[in-house]
């Protein structure tokens, strides 16, 4: 018994690091940089490949997160009141 779940564990652990989020405080398009503490047309100016509206628990709007694909990587900037609050690197 103590075997599996060992085992179970070890593969819970390597399933985790698979999917890491990396969050920075700015990110590179071209020769251009977003950081946090930019506004939300800074964002849309660099055509997102994807919108999605975060929600409160309640149902709420809670802001924006916008998605660029690149290559072997997803950034995500999230956006709340138009401000970049943060800048994600999620590995393909």
């Amino acid at each position: 018994m103590r075997h599996l779940v060992c085992t179970a564990l070890l593969m819970a652990a390597s399933l985790a690091n698979a999917q890491t989020l990396e969050c920075y405080t700015a990110e590179r398009f071209g020769t251009e940089l977003l950081k946090v503490g930019d506004s939300e047309r800074a964002v849309i100016e660099k055509k997102p490949d994807r919108e999605v509206q975060m929600e409160t628990i309640f149902g709420g709007a809670a802001g924006y997160r916008y998605d660029f694909y690149k290559r072997n990587r997803t950034v995500q900037v999230y956006v709340r009141h138009g401000v970049i609050v943060r800048i994600c690197r999620v590995p393909d």
